[in-house]
């Protein structure tokens, strides 16, 4: 019997990852985030539930990317109800 890990150990350490700000040496969270979410198929829900949580729209590009990838895909689209704040505009890091 492979290893198991109950869920919501997975979610805990999911979502104890740290806020690194963008645009810093060390990775942004997103991008562990993704890291995260290609360990194991039992991690990935969890992962794009915390990627979907900050949806971060610079410029047309990325909002491109968000109705192509994700508001026409059956699967990804339903993410969009863990949305907490959606940012439009241009930033720049501190």
């Amino acid at each position: 019997m492979p290893p198991y890990m109950p869920p919501e150990i997975t979610d805990a350490i999911i979502s104890g990852i740290p806020l690194v700000p963008y645009r810093t040496f060390r990775p942004s969270l997103s991008h562990t985030l993704a890291m995260c979410a290609l360990v194991c198929r039992a991690w990935l829900p969890r992962s794009r539930v915390e990627l979907f949580k900050y949806i971060p729209i610079e410029d047309d590009h990325t909002y491109d990317l968000l109705v192509k990838r994700v508001l026409h895909s059956e699967t990804m689209s339903r993410y969009l109800a863990s949305v907490d704040s959606l940012a439009l505009g241009c930033f720049k890091p501190d």
